[in-house]
């Protein structure tokens, strides 16, 4: 007897020609965005799409293949396209195709990977995964352990949590009150805001983070990171967790890793290194010793989504303290395995988890790991030629690093509010004209800059030069305003 369709699964004619449809739309996409003048931010203002959204009939029934082609029509003028080759802002890649196609099989077969026992294959691949990753940055794999994340917040919030259950066995039943003194975390200037995010999710509160001063390069100064701690000591508190950055979001500054180890290693600190992008440095050869000293890490971020071209929502959080997961998260449920402790949900801030291992397998089983260092070879290769191309037309370069990220300024321009106004009249312009999407950010310092960074696998030559263009074209807009 024929098993009765659901109308939540359509028939079996409707679901091939969706299919079909979805595969045509996402190629149009994709192939929109070669396009000279492929547009780069929604060409509507919020106000004009939310009152749209309003007026979106939820009451029903629509036909599905209608409603696709509205919706891929609304995300192509609703959302700042991070996927374009010309994106030069914030840390999003463009997902590879391969992990397009892996979330579709995901999803098809829902897989829940809180337990062992619900997807063998599935955690075995993840935890294959956390190995080969914790390899590239220097550990046996064997000694590594960890879990993917939803990002480099989860992944902070994990480490300070596994720097409290190493301190003190008792945090996991009396929380900080069993710490034999107020606990103390240290962040460079430029250091990611999750770390005093987590401290505030923890309890210990911002008061606890301690901001350590960073040199001309945006790197955290030891010296100034001994100092913070022996002032700590003197004054009873208890310091607890060290967060190194390896590629600050801002600049690309990478803190000296070694150096910092050695001071957490002799104050009894963990150290946690937040690579989530200058982690690529540990996947390209002749980068890895601009991290020299990562290998010495309590635990580390990595976000595949930053590095591996992976949809948004694919980070790692990677340690070498065995069992140390399993005491923070462990739980003893009538409704879970007696022992968990080789179980997904036992390691990790989620219970319920989605199989994201096979957005890193598909592609990774497909290029190896000589493929990925090829393409983020390229990119930095790109940000030198950014870099020349701006030097060459009187832009000057203000930051320092080996990674494919270039902060810039007018090299004729002063200091002042004045500045402040020319650098966001000449992002604009660059922006509004698609030769490329560039960020303002704001220094610890206080004085701020022009900021690209080549993020993309399909960025070519030809759009380096694009924007160096767009930027000369802003500028004198902008001299001229």
């Amino acid at each position: 007897m024929k098993r009765r369709g659901s109308a939540l699964d359509l028939d079996p004619e409707a679901r091939a020609a969706l299919w079909r449809r979805v595969a045509e739309l996402l190629e149009q996409h994709v192939v929109a965005l070669s396009e000279p003048d492929a547009p780069l931010v929604p060409g509507r203002s919020n106000d004009a799409i939310a009152e749209e959204v309003g007026r979106l009939d939820l009451d029903g029934p629509r036909e599905p293949g209608a409603l696709l082609d509205e919706v891929v029509r609304a995300l192509e003028d609703g959302v700042v396209h991070t996927d374009h080759p010309r994106y030069f802002g914030l840390f999003n890649s463009a997902p590879a195709a391969l992990t397009v196609v892996a979330d579709a099989i995901v999803s098809a077969y829902n897989a829940q990977l809180a337990t062992r026992g619900h997807a063998p294959w599935p955690v075995a691949i993840e935890e294959r995964l956390i190995a080969e990753l914790g390899a590239r940055f220097g550990w046996a794999p064997s000694a590594c352990r960890g879990a993917f994340t939803t990002g480099g917040g989860e992944a902070n919030m994990t480490a300070l949590a596994c720097a409290l259950f190493a301190t003190s066995p008792e945090v996991g039943e009396r929380g900080v009150r069993a710490l034999p003194a107020e606990p103390r975390v240290y962040v460079s200037t430029e250091g990611h805001a999750t770390v005093r995010r987590a401290a505030r999710l923890a309890g210990i509160g911002e008061g606890a983070v301690r901001v350590v001063s960073a040199d001309a390069a945006h790197r955290m100064k030891p010296a100034a990171l001994r100092e913070a701690i022996a002032d700590d000591r003197r004054n009873g508190a208890l310091p607890l967790l060290v967060v190194a950055t390896a590629g600050t979001t801002s600049s690309g500054g990478i803190d000296p890793l070694d150096e910092i180890a050695t001071i957490a290693a002799r104050e009894r600190c963990w150290l946690h290194v937040d690579a989530a992008w200058g982690g690529l440095a540990a996947l390209v050869p002749e980068l890895r010793s601009a991290i020299d000293g990562v290998e010495r890490a309590d635990s580390i971020t990595f976000d595949a989504h930053k590095v591996m071209s992976a949809p948004i929502g694919t980070g790692t959080f990677l340690t070498r303290r065995e069992g140390i997961l399993e005491r923070v998260f462990g739980a003893n449920t009538g409704y879970m395995p007696r022992d968990g402790s080789s179980d997904p949900y036992a390691r990790s801030i989620q219970w319920s988890r989605r199989f994201l291992g096979l957005r890193l397998l598909l592609p990774l089983a497909t290029l190896g790991w000589d493929g990925y260092a090829a393409s983020l070879r390229r990119q930095v290769a790109l940000a030198d030629r950014l870099r020349e191309g701006l030097r060459a037309r009187r832009w000057r370069i203000v930051n320092d690093t080996p990674l494919p990220i270039v902060c810039f300024v007018d090299a004729s321009e002063g200091s002042g509010a004045r500045d402040n106004r020319f650098l966001d009249a000449v992002a604009r312009a660059t922006i509004g004209s698609a030769g490329g999407w560039i960020s303002v950010p704001r220094f610890a310092s206080g004085a701020r800059a022009l900021r690209a960074c080549v993020n993309n696998h399909r960025t070519e030559e030809r759009d380096i030069d694009r924007l160096v263009d767009a930027l000369d074209q802003a500028r004198a807009a902008a001299r001229r305003g």
